[in-house]
């Protein structure tokens, strides 16, 4: 069959359609990839390996990289997720929406069936325009509404409050971002979405909940379209990443380092990297650690380091992070797994966003020291949450643990089988917001 991926976002929500593309191309079907990278990355090498097509589609909003990193700034600079989330959508993703739905038009036109990131709703126009299925992918289960738990960022009142505050969460989430969501729809015959969460970020088909159940144990009051088929990740032998020079050795020298990395979240600005580099030496310092830094500059003595800490631009995570005896990062969902995985535990500095949420996970489990905040990041309470993970044996017990049990999942090999389970059902009938609109 012929099956288009379509996402959006940083690598974080790109990565898990770099390994569902190469998952489904291996099980024999033809693969296209489009992507849509904040930070332009290239993925050519890893299509090329696994035997994928991939297409970069690019808004001209994104090639501006002054106003890229003025955006960046604004968003760190603020505590609330609801503002981060419309800052993102208004200066990143709407820019962009004429541009994905041509693009989606394309895919669609040679494709028997479509995947999409939760946001791609130009993509859900048009394969209802094309009368093809498709499902939807979340890197995160934090907003799927459920009975068992609040919307995150609401105060607990305990559970008589759950459903009044996902019905106010649906209520502002409709107001903010049904209007342009349904302008488009309009604009092609269709019927206007009435709820964001439940119908325009989630396929009635299939949506495919990228997370580990180590993680994200299934409520119960879920419809059967959520599919929790664990994370999504090429295993260590298919990546096309190598450890670089010297590490290796570092390594080998001494006691497991400390692994610092803010992913995606690091701008690409040489004063920023160094006022960061500045923070992790400091933090380095209180706890006589040995560590690494990963510092996407190409120029690493530029920034100035403390003795037993080695630079890095990338490194191989899957590789690295078993011989590491703890993780710094962003809290992505991507990093927040890859790390429970290797089986080590973890400090979360969250910029934005679902980062806040994966760094109350990561505690909830124990695998996790207090969590920092990117807009008050100092290196006393970075040093502090070290230094607590650090003296803690048993939670670097509960981090093997659970990264034992997430090595016997087959996240990628799960989510294949349940798309082509939607392929074989996809003569059903459509649900009824695949209807044209009257008018």
């Amino acid at each position: 069959m012929r099956i288009g991926l379509q996402t959006w976002g940083s690598e974080g929500d790109i990565q898990p359609f770099v390994a569902l593309a190469a998952g489904l191309a291996g099980a024999g079907h033809t693969v296209t990839l489009v992507v849509t990278d904040i930070h332009q990355h290239d993925y050519t090498p890893m299509a090329r390996r696994h035997g994928f097509a991939w297409r970069s589609v690019t808004s001209p909003d994104l090639r501006d990289t002054e106003a890229m990193e003025e955006i960046g700034r604004r968003l760190f600079a603020t505590s609330s997720p609801v503002r981060q989330v419309e800052l993102l959508m208004e200066h990143w993703f709407e820019p962009a929406r004429q541009v994905l739905f041509v693009a989606a038009t394309e895919l669609c036109a040679g494709s028997d069936a479509v995947v999409g990131h939760a946001v791609m709703d130009p993509l859900r126009v048009a394969a209802q325009l094309a009368g093809i299925p498709m499902a939807t992918l979340v890197p995160a289960h934090l907003g799927i509404p459920t009975l068992t738990r609040h919307p995150f960022g609401a105060p607990d009142l305990g559970r008589w409050a759950i459903p009044l505050w996902w019905r106010l969460a649906r209520a502002l989430l409709n107001r903010r971002y049904l209007p342009p969501v349904n302008a488009l729809r309009r604009r092609h015959g269709l019927a206007p979405d009435a709820d964001v969460l439940t119908q325009t970020w989630c396929s009635e088909r299939l949506n495919l909940v990228a997370v580990s159940p180590v993680l994200c144990v299934r409520p119960a009051d879920w419809g059967a379209q959520h599919r929790v088929c664990g994370f999504l990740n090429l295993p260590p032998e298919q990546l096309v990443e190598t450890i670089p020079p010297g590490l290796e050795d570092f390594l080998a020298r001494g006691e497991p380092p400390v692994y610092f990395t803010f992913g995606s979240m690091m701008p690409r600005n040489l004063e920023t990297i160094r006022e960061v580099a500045q923070v992790w030496s400091a933090a380095v310092r209180l706890t006589g650690c040995r560590a690494i830094f990963q510092l996407p500059w190409e120029d690493l003595p530029a920034i100035d380091c403390p003795p037993g800490v080695f630079r890095v631009q990338r490194a191989p995570h899957r590789a690295v992070f078993p011989r590491c005896a703890l993780v710094v990062h962003h809290g992505g969902a991507g990093t927040s797994q890859s790390t429970l995985m290797a089986g080590r535990p973890a400090v979360v500095v969250a910029h934005l966003v679902d980062q806040f949420f994966w760094g109350e996970e990561l505690e909830r489990l124990g695998v996790a020291g207090p969590s920092c905040k990117r807009r008050a990041f100092t290196a006393s309470a970075l040093a502090a949450s070290m230094q607590h993970v650090l003296a803690a044996p048993g939670m670097a017990a509960r981090a093997a643990a659970l990264g034992a049990a997430m090595a016997t999942e087959t996240g990628v090999a799960n989510a294949v089988a349940e798309i082509e389970a939607m392929l074989a059902t996809a003569s059903s009938p459509l649900p009824r917001q695949w209807e044209r609109g009257r008018g």
